[in-house]
């Protein structure tokens, strides 16, 4: 496999994870069910749906015994692609409409003052592009009697990554080399991942104050997180000023990981021996990383029909321990001679690091760690039952699939409507702002199928959309 610098890794994981494209985070993808409700989900999710999400509704009111999730005849997978910022009509607008000049050459678009100040507008909230695949590969789940509770295994992978573009860059691109002007690079963000979660969970209704509350479930999940590899930046402080006659001045600050499984065979740039290895692509590469986190959840009735519930989820930490890199700069920059390579060079080196790799001993990431609060009103005979669940989500930090923007989503299943269910729901705030899920539910009694998407604004006004979200599941049900 050729050397790798970390630019070159940051470009093969954004790509491979469109191509591609833990917990549910705060707003990453999650069960089909859950996305049609627009990812509501915290008193909303039951049985084996509940792992990930609220370990207390694992245990349910339910004359079913064992849930299983397998790869047949639906296997549990779900996936976003997109960004925050910018349209399929806007990309076109800006980047992909091509003119025609009187002689005869084709050009880019040339842009007016307006379309400028337009497309600097698009990034006031950060130019951020993520991706996102979940697939549960194999899940269980026992309640042999209600006196016992609940118990669930559940095995998903998590493949995701963002990339957020720094204003200072668009401003710089847009306007060129203005004399006298300082851009920043603060606002830069990449982190990629691919992890493995083996969740153990266990949920009992203890019958807490049984005057004030008709069942008081308590659950906990215990989570052992294999990392097969991690990518990302510390911090960028990076910053250029420009001054007269096209002079560049400024520093490059800036600190970055990776590390990856050794089976992926990924050479860093730093390492001298000219040895070639083929990548070695496996189901169970050997882990770069490893943790544990945990998840813990309350759901109560105070009604027949009306729940409230509460779980934190992905308390933990990765460290990663295998073929980790790190790359940085702390240097004064200067350029003044576009044409002078060493110059060039100097520049390159200072942005990005290219010179300064070398391994060391291990880091420490954190999880997706994520608050859920939940309220859901079951209404019956209108006809079939409908759940109305209202949900607040709150991110601990910017791990992908998590956001520290709070989110609010209200969520609908509509159900016993002979085999169907209809989902639907609304989601604000967040990372994607705005949300209009849709879902179909199939129970065929001993198996079920569901389909659902938190973004079904997008197949309506497909040249709006800014993402692409889907998810699909079967479950067994005995």
């Amino acid at each position: 496999m050729k050397k790798v610098n970390l630019v070159t890794a940051v470009l093969i994981l954004i790509l491979s994870n469109y191509i591609l494209a833990q917990g549910a985070g705060s707003n990453g993808v999650t069960d089909a069910r859950s996305m049609g409700m627009a990812k509501t989900f915290t008193t909303s999710s039951f049985g084996i749906y509940a792992v990930g999400k609220n370990p207390a509704n694992v245990f349910q009111d339910s004359s079913k015994k064992v849930e299983l999730i397998l790869p047949i005849p639906l296997p549990n997978v779900s996936g976003a692609v997109g960004s925050n910022f910018i349209s399929l009509d806007e990309y076109n607008y800006y980047f992909g409409t091509k003119v025609t000049g009187a002689d005869g050459k084709t050009t880019g678009r040339l842009l007016t003052e307006q379309d400028k100040t337009k497309l600097k507008d698009l990034f006031a909230d950060g130019g951020t592009v993520f991706s996102d695949i979940h697939v549960q590969l194999v899940s269980i789940s026992i309640q042999p009697t209600k006196a016992f509770g609940a118990l669930a295994f559940t095995i998903t992978d998590r493949i995701s990554g963002l990339m957020t573009f720094p204003k200072g860059l668009i401003d710089l691109g847009i306007e060129g080399n203005l004399p006298n002007k300082v851009y920043n690079f603060n606002d830069t963000q990449f982190k990629a991942s691919w992890l493995r979660k083996y969740s153990f969970s266990y949920a009992r209704d203890f019958k807490i104050i049984p005057k004030l509350f008709k069942s008081f479930k308590v659950g906990a999940s215990i989570n052992f997180v294999s990392g097969f590899f991690y990518t990302g930046l510390d911090h960028i402080k990076t910053e250029l000023k420009t001054g007269e006659a096209n002079a560049i001045t400024g520093k490059g600050d800036f600190l970055a990981y990776s590390a990856f499984s050794p089976d992926f065979k990924v050479k860093y740039n730093f390492v001298k021996d000219e040895k070639k290895e083929d990548f070695s692509g496996t189901p169970f590469p050997t882990p770069a990383g490893s943790g544990v986190g945990f998840d813990f959840g309350i759901s109560t009735m105070l009604s027949k029909n009306f729940s409230l519930g509460f779980s934190i989820t992905d308390i933990g930490k990765i460290k990663w321990d295998k073929n980790v890199a790190q790359y940085s700069s702390n240097a004064a920059i200067y350029l003044d001679d576009l044409s002078d390579k060493a110059q060039r060079d100097t520049l390159v080196n200072r942005l990005t690091g290219k010179e300064s790799g070398k391994f060391i001993s291990s880091i420490t990431t954190q999880m997706a760690t994520a608050l859920h609060i939940g309220a859901s009103l079951k209404v019956e005979n209108v006809p079939g039952t409908m759940l109305l669940a209202l949900d607040y989500h709150q991110g601990m930090n910017d791990e992908p699939g998590n956001n520290k923007k709070a989110r609010v989503a209200l969520g609908v299943d509509w159900y016993d409507l002979g085999i169907f269910a209809l989902r639907t729901g609304w989601s604000v705030g967040g990372f994607n702002k705005f949300n209009w899920g849709l879902g179909l539910g199939i129970d065929f009694g001993v198996i079920a199928l569901n389909f659902g998407s938190p973004d079904f604004q997008n197949v309506v006004s497909p040249n709006k959309a800014k993402r692409i979200t889907f998810a699909f599941d079967s479950v067994w049900r005995f």
